[in-house]
């Protein structure tokens, strides 16, 4: 995306709320309420939490998966991206392709359209047992955006950091992370979205489930990070279903990369090493 053409400004909304396992409609009519709020905040961009229309329901996959373009849950979404003219990432959705499952994110643009999707590469073995039920993906999740070109990843990826590397490498300027992450590992989850954010100098929005079910309990403390791992939005003081609002201002990106240029650094130091001396 040409640079001249990148808008600077962005409000963006998480939607944080308790998913019933296995309640489709359910779930999906607490998201239609949260992305109308959403809209009347003024809301351009809206992320979701991941599996937000099932929950880890993965005994019954079989028949809560849906078609990415078909499925009620996505259509929802579209409906919606169209109607308030807004982009929404679209938290996860477990996708039926043929007979393999994926946990895969949908992009979808303010006409209403799925641009992109992203599925999973890094499933959690522990307590979920994703592998089982799931394929890894095998694409990077990258897509762009009126507001520069945004990196994806899900949940589990984000203790992976050459992951997240490997997306700000080529371009990303901003980190979306839907996820279902527990009580029992939150402050993991906050350290872990900090330290991206940090690392590699991006804006990043993070979208964790409340409540409880089977599979644990969830904190919700959704955030919103600047550059400097600052909070926006969020934290510990976000565990209350709803949404919560976060304004960008890409401007001063340029001077946080400048202060401290670890990319370019990087770079530097790696043409000069002599790899004959490793």
């Amino acid at each position: 995306m040409p640079e001249n053409t990148t808008k600077q400004l962005l409000r963006a909304a998480l939607l944080q709320f308790d998913i019933r396992p296995g309640e489709v409609q359910h779930n999906e009519n607490t998201a239609a309420a949260l992305l109308d709020e959403a809209a009347a905040c003024g809301a351009q961009l809206v992320l979701l939490p991941e599996l937000w229309n099932m929950g880890y329901d993965l005994t019954h996959l079989p028949e809560l998966a849906q078609n990415l373009r078909q499925g009620s849950s996505a259509r929802l979404l579209m409906r919606k991206a169209k109607e308030y003219g807004m982009y929404i990432f679209g938290g996860t959705i477990a996708e039926k392709r043929g007979d393999t499952f994926y946990n895969t994110a949908l992009v979808i643009d303010d006409k209403g359209e799925i641009i992109y999707k992203y599925r999973k590469l890094h499933l959690f073995p522990n307590g979920l047992q994703e592998p089982d039920y799931f394929a890894p993906g095998d694409e990077w999740g990258l897509v762009e955006t009126p507001w520069g070109l945004f990196g994806l990843a899900i949940c589990y990826d984000l203790r992976f950091p050459a992951t997240i590397q490997n997306l700000t490498l080529r371009g990303a300027n901003t980190l979306i992370v839907p996820a279902q992450w527990p009580t029992i590992r939150a402050e993991h989850w906050l350290l872990l979205n900090q330290a991206r954010a940090i690392d590699h100098q991006v804006f990043l929005l993070a979208c964790n489930r409340t409540g409880k079910d089977h599979s644990g309990k969830y904190p919700g403390w959704s955030m919103a990070l600047n550059p400097l791992g600052e909070f926006i939005c969020g934290g510990r003081e976000a565990t209350e279903q709803g949404i919560l609002l976060a304004d960008f201002d890409y401007s001063c990106l340029p001077k946080i990369r400048a202060s401290i240029p670890v990319y370019d650094d990087r770079l530097r130091i790696l043409d000069e090493i002599d790899d004959s001396q490793l």
